[in-house]
């Protein structure tokens, strides 16, 4: 799969948490097979610092775009794990 398809898939919001100090959002595709997660840090003075985003391949967390985008040549949405 390329990045390109990845963007193309239908994203759904699986959950969001606030913290004191971040505030987390995730994310899944319709499979559940991928997905990712977006960080923002709170600043000290109170406003919203820089984002940074993890990526998911069936529970493995890449926290690189590279990495991610070298595992996700090798994905194939039609080949089921073994668990």
């Amino acid at each position: 799969m390329t990045f390109s398809e990845f963007n193309s898939l239908e994203f759904r919001l699986i959950g969001h948490m606030s913290l004191r100090d971040e505030h987390m959002t995730s994310y899944a595709s319709c499979s559940g097979r991928l997905g990712f997660c977006d960080h923002v840090k709170l600043r000290s003075d109170g406003s919203y610092g820089m984002s940074y985003r993890h990526w998911r391949i069936d529970k493995k967390i890449y926290k690189t775009k590279e990495s991610f985008i070298a595992a996700l040549e090798d994905f194939s949405p039609n080949v089921i794990p073994i668990r």
